[in-house]
């Protein structure tokens, strides 16, 4: 962490927040939702924005469960339901104005506790989103409305919190003499594009689109 970030880092609240934690299954509920934050701009540009829906509603009708606890219990999440099916999000959804594609990117907001395959079931966070997480917990994010459990990879590196000022050891410059971070192992050099050049505001990541070929951010997403 940079010098700014360690001051204001409460240690021992990341550290109650972890052992709170620990325990609770991988973020199979929401995984898909931390890089769907519109409706049709976060898809490859060969799959169609409907694909998906459709492909859990015929997973539906051969597994309920697994539909229930990959893709749709998110969805009840954001319409404030229980146990409703693909076809009842989409009515739900429509009431209000909305497609599922568009249920689908609205915001996966910290503390939401989902019940499902694990008898840990809980709250939800896939690895960078738990990142994300204890640097929230630690106060690096001050009283900014942040959700943690929008963030990807991308999102967590891109953060303007680590030190680039303290010199690498030399087993990092000795493995890899050009990068600004340590890697020091690999076949092939990691590249983090935009390393440590946003610095964390209100509501950052949750209106995010691919913007492909480029993959660079919309300032203010």
């Amino acid at each position: 962490m940079s010098a700014e970030s360690a001051a204001k880092f409460n240690e021992k609240a990341a550290n109650d927040f972890f052992f709170d934690t620990v325990g609770l299954p991988y973020g199979y509920h929401n995984f898909l939702y931390g890089w769907i934050d519109t409706a049709n701009a976060d898809w490859p540009p060969l799959l169609a924005q409907e694909f998906v829906p459709v492909m859990f509603t015929l997973v539906e009708d051969i597994k309920p469960t697994l539909a229930m606890n990959f893709f749709t219990s998110a969805l009840n999440k954001r319409l404030g339901v229980e146990g409703k099916n693909i076809a009842e999000i989409a009515m739900l959804g429509a009431e209000q104005g909305m497609s599922v594609e568009d249920v689908m990117a609205m915001t996966e907001m910290d503390g939401w506790e989902y019940t499902g395959l694990e008898p840990t079931d809980g709250r939800n966070w896939v690895c960078s989103a738990y990142v994300a997480a204890i640097f929230k917990a630690g106060g690096l994010f001050d009283d900014m409305d942040i959700q943690s459990t929008e963030f990807a990879t991308m999102d967590v590196y891109v953060l303007d919190l680590f030190d680039t000022t303290t010199p690498l050891p030399e087993q990092c410059v000795a493995a890899d003499p050009n990068l600004p971070y340590c890697q020091l192992l690999g076949k092939y050099q990691v590249e983090l594009p935009w390393y440590n050049t946003i610095k964390p505001y209100d509501h950052m990541f949750e209106n995010c689109a691919i913007n492909y070929p480029t993959y660079e951010r919309t300032p203010g997403c």
